[in-house]
Formats: structure tokens, sequence, C-alpha cells
């Protein structure tokens, strides 16, 4: 039975996701001490940590952000009809990712990738010193100086070649820059991706081969592989990236030497341990390409072997386990992936959700009605219009409700009255918004309203430092007036999506002065009110307003060190007001 090529496409993406959780636990020991904990097959299943999960590494962590930069990309193409070369917004997406990974968020700039606020996308799980370095003198608009040849740029290449495949079954005529030799272009963005961290040509040029690799092995039937073909479709690749690059052919010929040592380490009777420690470590791309080949090659119908051989040996285990998992799933399909591996694997929602975008190409151009269905929706709200790029106006701020143009956060104003006044008229933060509630006490900052045009409205609701409002009902016909100020926002949205125009809202600003417990209040009434006469008990709405609230107020920065709400007494408010004003 032929596999679909979205089988194809999840069983690739899944595929380097579970290689690289599998060799994440031991990618610093040697073979003697992988076998002395787990016995003398080594490691050949999850090791889990306190919660139940198969920790992912920096490798699954940046393929998720290439996929979403590819995306992105083309999304803003296809909208706009124009784009730069597909790498450039990869790139965008991996400075978004050191920048979660050192906690160097800006909340007020606008960002492209919605997976950023992923909070497992924030935990550091030994990322290479090259790629932070690369990406840190590009964040700082500096020039990436070195000649690095390890192999953090070939093992976050996949969804290069799968996105391209993927789109062998859709319409391709709105696609910007779409080369219609489609191996040229994968070859090319690939090596182009690579290199954005790795200089030297063999820490890119594997990446060129490897996403060569993977796109055959996304049109080849399982059924018709064998060891044989599979060096075949190698020797192939070697060919062509002699072709393209042929001023590079001192290094091409360097890979090719080490993969044909690859090759006839897979076909003798070596143990898998031995063969790899003939090969390398994998620390080097070269290194972890041929490592991978090696596993494929001498296991083409076996994704569990395969896996299981490709991390247990010295050296860098999750990226060779990544690698391989890349290639041998784009071949057998995820349906050939066996539950175990599928179970507790770290984020393997996210991992799913993107080969399926990766899969159904671009749904959405700037000549079609892009509001018509459910999917083109969905695909505009993570591409274009994510929740998570909006700019808040500063930074201990976040979204309350994007539909109605709805923030919330700490008051807006400066001690200094100069500093306010620069504060409030940014054209770039406080000018997008018309309406503004103030629940601090008059008297309690120095104020900011006098500084306001004449199109923005303020309202003082006062609430004492650390309080609660004085009874429900005015809470009740304060978020009445809100929702009813805001109810066009929708359907302006709506227009905006249909011109392909991102329009600028009467969004609202809601706040006290840390932002954290008199607006988290008002803020958990506000979701509760949304729930009102929907059947629901009072403590299943109070659960998921304050669910719902933490959710929100996690993007904020201050959610990494204060609670919102901050005390009982607000949060038993909370409840009184949902009994009174919401059953």
């Amino acid at each position: 039975m032929s596999i679909s090529r979205q089988d194809k496409i999840r069983g690739s993406l899944l595929g380097g996701a579970i290689g690289d959780a599998l060799g994440y636990p031991v990618e610093f020991m040697s073979y003697s001490q992988i076998k002395s904990k787990f016995g003398e097959n080594g490691i050949t299943r999850f090791e889990l940590n306190k919660d139940g999960v198969a920790e992912i590494s920096d490798d699954t962590q940046m393929t998720l952000f290439t996929a979403n930069g590819l995306l992105f990309g083309h999304t803003r193409g296809a909208m706009r009809g124009i784009m730069a070369n597909p790498e450039d917004y990869i790139r965008d997406a991996y400075v978004e990712w050191w920048q979660a990974q050192t906690d160097n968020i800006d909340y007020t700039a606008w960002h492209s990738d919605w997976i950023r606020e992923v909070k497992e996308l924030h935990s550091k799980r030994a990322p290479g010193n090259t790629c932070m370095q690369a990406l840190q003198a590009i964040s700082f608009h500096e020039n990436v100086s070195n000649n690095s040849k390890g192999c953090g740029g070939v093992m976050r290449i996949a969804p290069i070649p799968l996105f391209y495949n993927g789109m062998k079954d859709h319409d391709k005529s709105h696609l910007i820059n779409y080369n219609q030799n489609v191996v040229d272009e994968i070859v090319r963005a690939a090596g182009e991706t690579a290199k954005i961290t790795h200089k030297h040509p063999l820490g890119w040029i594997p990446a060129a081969l490897l996403a060569f690799i993977i796109d055959e092995m996304l049109d080849c039937e399982k059924s018709e592989m064998t060891s044989y073909r599979f060096a075949l479709v190698v020797d192939n690749g070697i060919k062509l990236i002699k072709g393209k690059y042929p001023e590079q052919i001192k290094y091409i010929l360097q890979l090719q030497y080490l993969l044909e040592k690859a090759a006839r380490r897979a076909i003798s009777p070596l143990s898998d341990e031995e063969a790899i420690r003939q090969i390398g470590e994998g620390w080097v791309a070269d290194e972890a390409l041929a490592i991978a080949v090696f596993c494929v090659m001498r296991y083409p119908n076996d994704f569990e072997r395969a896996i299981i051989a490709s991390v247990n040996h010295s050296g860098d285990s999750d990226s060779t386990g990544s690698i391989t998992g890349n290639i041998i799933g784009a071949l057998l399909g995820v349906s050939a992936i066996p539950t175990c591996y599928k179970e507790h694997l770290e984020l393997k929602w996210l991992v799913e959700e993107l080969a399926d975008d990766l899969t159904l190409g671009i749904p959405v151009s700037e000549y079609a009605d892009n509001y018509d269905t459910p999917e083109k929706m969905k695909w505009l709200d993570k591409y274009i219009e994510s929740p998570s790029m909006d700019v808040v106006p500063i930074k201990n701020s976040y979204l309350v409700d994007r539909e109605l143009g709805i923030y919330a956060g700490e008051y807006p104003g400066d001690k200094d009255d100069n500093m306010c006044q620069i504060k409030v008229t940014d054209p770039h933060s406080w000018s997008h918004f018309k309406y503004f509630y103030d629940l601090t006490v008059s008297g309690e900052l120095n104020p900011y309203c006098q500084y306001l045009n004449s199109r923005q409205l303020y309202e003082r609701f006062p609430i004492p430092d650390c309080g609660i409002p004085q009874g429900t009902s005015s809470i009740a016909r304060l978020l009445d007036e809100i929702v009813y100020r805001c109810k066009g926002n929708s359907e302006d949205m709506k227009k905006g999506y249909e011109k392909s125009v991102k329009r600028e809202y009467e969004k609202t600003y809601i706040h006290c002065w840390g932002g954290v417990g008199r607006t988290g209040t008002i803020v958990a009434c506000y979701y509760a009110y949304r729930m009102k006469a929907q059947g629901n008990t009072i403590d299943e709405i109070y659960c998921k307003a304050l669910d719902m609230l933490a959710e929100s107020f996690s993007r904020c920065p201050k959610s990494k060190y204060r609670n919102s709400p901050e005390n009982q007494q607000q949060r038993d408010f909370i409840k009184k007001f949902i009994a009174n004003e919401c059953m």
C-alpha cells in the first residue's frame, strides 16, 4: 500500500524529534557509560523526566523554528505578492529562538513566530555555542564570522524538503520565488539555512545533501527501498552537489569519502557501535550525516533498529538520532514508528501540527477570498495575525482579547512628567489605543490623561491598591461598556483579512499600577462574564476564568515572579462576581 505524503512528512518530522529525544539523555556519554547505565543493548526506550516526558533538545527546537519561519515567509509572499528568500525568514525565526533561550525577548516588538509562545521552547537543552554566538551577533546586527563545521547547521533543515516536496500536491502559482526545479531550490535553501550559523563548507554542504536525501525518501515507496538503492540516492546527491558547488569540490570529496566509508561499514559484519566508532562521533556535520546514512542503509525498513543504532555511540547522539529519524521517517512514514516512541514525547502535538502545515501548502493568496473556510481562518491566525505576534504597548502588558482588541498591564505613565509624555505620545504604542480604563485611585500616581490625543477616551474606575471593587454590579456595567465600545472590531478584522491589509484598530487598555492584582481581577471577571449563561457551575466558570487569565498573563514578563490576581481577597471577589452576575 502506498504511503500518503502527509504520513511521510509527519514521519520525518516526528522521527527526527524521536531520535533527538532518545539520544538527548546520552549526548555527552561514552558508549561504555551508556551500556553501564542502560544495559548491554544501550538506550532503547525514552528516559522520562519527573513529569513523565521525553524531552527534546535544541535540535528539535530549532527544527520547529525552521518550519515556522519557512511557513511564515511563504504565507507573507502569497498574501502580499512579494517575499525575500526563505532563509531570510528562517534566520529571523532563529533569532526569536535565541531570544527565548536567553530571556532577551522584547515584548514590545512585533515578531513572526507563533511558536515562540510555547513555554517548552524556552527551556535550555544544551544549545550549541556556535549557534548561540552566531544568532547573538545577528540580533546585534553584526556579521557572523566563524569557520565552524559543527552539526548545528545540518540537524535542523528537514522542514525545507518537507515543505517543497509537499507543494507537489498543490497549486504553486501564487507562491513567490517558487523554483520550477524543486530539487535545486531544496538544496540551495537548505545549504543557505545551515550557513546562517555555520560558515565552513563542511558545516553547510552536508545540510544541502541531507535535504536532497529527505526529498528522495519522500518520493520513494518503502517496499522498493534497499540498502543498495539508498546508496544510489546518496551517490546521486553527491553528483548534484558537485555540479551545484564546483568551487567547493575539495570539501565535497572529503564528504564523499566519509559517506562511502559509512556505506562500506553498513554492509560489513561489524557491530553497529564499532562501525559508527570508525565513522566518527557526529559532533561535526559530515560525521553526523555519515552516521545517519550508515544507520538507514543498514536498516532501511526498520525504524526502531535504525534509531537505536543512531544514538548508541560515543558522541553527539541526539543530533545523529535526529538526522536518522528525519531520513527514515520520510521513507517509512509515521505508521511505521512503534507506538512506544509516540508516547510521552515532548511537544508531540506541535511537531504534528507543523508537519501538517508543511503538508497543507499555503492555502491563502492575495487573489482569493481568504476568510471563507475554518482551515484558512486558522492558517491566517497563525501565520498572519497570530495573537502571539501582536505588539504589546509596553513591556509589562499582555493581550486579553484579540477579537475585541483588549489589552491589560501596568500604568502607562511615569514618575517623571517628561518621560510620561514621551511614553503616551509614542506613535508606535499608545497611539493605537482609543479607550483607557484606569483602576488606580486619584493621587496614587502622576496622571497621564492630559497627554492623550483628542480621539482617545480616558475613564477612571478606582480600586484601592491590593484591594477589590466596591460591588459586583459596577464591574458588570464596566464590562458591558467595554464590550459595547469594542464590538465592531471583529467585523473590521475580517475586512482586514479580506483586503490583505493589517489594520490598526481602536484598542482598549485596562491597567492599575503594576498590572497584576487589580488588573488581573478585572480581566478574570471579564473572562467569566464571557461564559455567562452557558450552563456551567460557579466553580467551573471560576476555574476556567483563572486558567484563561493565567494563559494571557503568562505572556507578560512579570508572570515569572508575580501571580495574578495577587491575593485571596481578589480571588474571592471573582467568585462572588460570578455568583451574582454570571449565573
